[in-house]
């Protein structure tokens, strides 16, 4: 495909609002992201009533996200597009919506700690905030591929580079993690519910990665 119909194929999901659906998504993901960060950072300050209210808004966020999710596949659903780049679309919806149902999951699980009342050491909680905000920055990154991508190849390449850069430092911090709680004397029902936190938010930046392959994937098939 030539770069004039490589741009008219971009410009014309923009004008079906299909791009503009796709957007609002992700900002709803990122926001998911942003409270996640917030409960843990209000859990550190010993403020779990701030914490329970920012996962509270996680949920309404998520739950937006996965409302723009249906409306966008109906829209797809009905739409004049042919039908593979239907599906493209379809997917890229759906590994994007993985984002917010994983951070969701460490969201729960978070909350379930805060409600019994069980006590993890600081050192810990700081672990898991180094690896909510990596997953956060993942997010951002996975937005403006989205921003860039079939507006200026070279900038979302950039910010593909990066999302898959964090992703491998979210590796390590995730294997890190593991091995720090399942070495500490805290108790094995919180290590059990820990590890699930730790898992969830490692699946969600594992998420991030595929949108961004999936976005590459679908550049490259317009060119």
């Amino acid at each position: 495909m030539s770069e004039e119909k490589y741009a008219n194929w971009f410009a014309r999901r923009r004008e079906e609002n299909v791009m503009d659906g796709v957007k609002e998504h992700i900002l709803k993901i990122v926001d998911t992201c942003e409270e996640l960060n917030t409960s843990i950072k209000a859990i550190m300050n010993d403020e779990e009533e701030k914490a329970l209210q920012a996962i509270a808004r996680l949920f309404l966020n998520e739950k937006a996200a996965d409302n723009i999710e249906i409306s966008l596949n109906e829209q797809l659903s009905t739409g004049s597009l042919p039908s593979k780049e239907r599906e493209d679309l379809m997917h890229l919806v759906k590994r994007m919506d993985g984002i917010a149902d994983w951070t969701k999951s460490a969201a729960r699980n978070i909350e379930v700690l805060i409600d019994a009342e069980i006590e993890v050491p600081e050192k810990i909680w700081k672990y898991y905030g180094v690896l909510a905000g990596r997953v956060l920055d993942t997010a951002k990154e996975v937005k403006l591929c989205i921003d860039f991508l079939g507006e200026d190849d070279d900038q979302f390449k950039v910010h593909k580079g990066n999302v898959e850069r964090i992703e491998h430092e979210i590796d390590d911090l995730y294997f890190k993690i593991k091995k720090k709680v399942m070495l500490s004397d805290i108790d094995p029902r919180v290590i059990f519910i820990l590890r699930d936190i730790v898992h969830a938010l490692e699946n969600a930046a594992d998420s991030c990665k595929a949108s961004a392959d999936l976005m590459q994937i679908i550049m490259v098939a317009h060119k």
